[in-house]
């Protein structure tokens, strides 16, 4: 019996020996460990698109789903003569066909590069890669396909293109509604006071 008393004694201290050092082994939980406190870069100049292709015709896309009502409700809040509506609709117009160039040339610039890789690539004999070049060279035409077709239903009015000259002229008359009842309020209001 002394014999098992003596390995349970010997046991048991070392027990009691182990669990003190683990308890010295947690680390510190530090603040920095999971938080970052860094400031962001600020000097990121790029865009980032969040819907859509993320190819330069989600940028044509993008103006043409802007919020052209509210636009036009505060120009006729600020100025609402005709000619001033007429004006900022050209305005629009023009943005839209300097979008269309913006995007062409990038598209021509993509197109030219990848003629040239699948040039050069098929000269040096990489098929494999040859062929994926073809497959963007495709995909980009496919998108200049698109643009080309959009800026032609622009040029021809039809509705899903120009429904934010719409949008914005339908703005413009709420705006004009809103000052005319506006007006209508405060005649009726100073006609009660006098």
């Amino acid at each position: 019996m002394g014999l098992f008393n003596f390995f349970k004694k010997s046991n048991s201290a070392n027990n009691s020996v182990s669990e003190q050092p683990e308890q010295e082994k947690i680390p510190e939980i530090r603040k920095e460990d999971f938080i970052d406190e860094t400031p962001p870069n600020k000097n990121n100049d790029s865009v980032i698109i969040r819907y859509g292709t993320g190819m330069p015709i989600d940028l044509i896309y993008g103006y043409l789903r802007e919020d052209y009502e509210t636009k036009g409700y505060d120009d006729a809040l600020s100025n609402p003569d005709t000619s001033y509506k007429e004006m900022n609709k050209a305005i629009i117009k023009s943005d839209l066909r300097i979008k269309f160039n913006q995007v062409r040339l990038k598209y021509e610039d993509d197109l030219r590069n990848v003629e040239f890789h699948i040039a050069s690539r098929s000269q040096a004999g990489l098929v494999d890669l040859v062929n994926q070049l073809n497959a963007e060279k495709e995909r980009l035409q496919h998108h200049m396909d698109e643009l080309n077709r959009m800026e032609d239903d622009f040029n021809n009015e039809k509705p899903y293109m120009v429904g934010m000259l719409l949008s914005y002229e339908r703005g413009f008359m709420k705006g004009l509604a809103a000052l005319s009842l506006q007006e209508i309020k405060n005649i009726t209001n100073n006609e009660v006071v006098d």
